[in-house]
């Protein structure tokens, strides 16, 4: 998915739904922006934004008040935006070679162990795997 830039706001939505984990109603997300100048009623653009930009979807209706109301959910992970985002400032955008550093980059940066190398070795391995079958 080519990255989209998310909006000051959007990404306070996003970050609600991210860290609830579940879908939200609009009511239930309102209730958890931390943006003191919010305009409620704006909430209703932002998710139908987040929806067109393919980050948000509607998974069901549930009890609002005295009515019913959708519920909203995160399709694009936090990690999968995350990664767009460093890509997205990348020579050539995101080529192999840069993508290689990248890695790199991140994996000296988090000062990960022996065990963390082991499993991201073996998801190469397994994506090896996937791209030999295709081609």
């Amino acid at each position: 998915m080519k990255n989209r830039y998310l909006s000051p706001n959007e990404l306070a939505v996003m970050l609600v739904l991210w860290n609830a984990g579940r879908a939200l109603s609009r009511p239930e997300i309102l209730a958890e922006i931390e943006i003191s100048d919010w305009n409620p009623n704006s909430i209703h653009l932002i998710l139908n934004n987040l929806i067109e930009k393919g980050f948000v979807k509607v998974s069901g209706i549930a009890r609002c008040g005295k009515g019913y109301g959708r519920t909203y959910e995160a399709v694009r992970s936090q990690i999968s935006y995350g990664a767009g985002l460093a890509l997205s400032v990348m020579p050539d955008g995101g080529d192999a070679d840069s993508v290689v550093d990248m890695v790199s980059a991140m994996v000296k940066e988090a000062g990960v162990d022996s065990d963390t190398i082991l499993r991201l070795e073996e998801m190469l391995r397994k994506y090896r795997r996937e791209i030999d079958k295709e081609g």
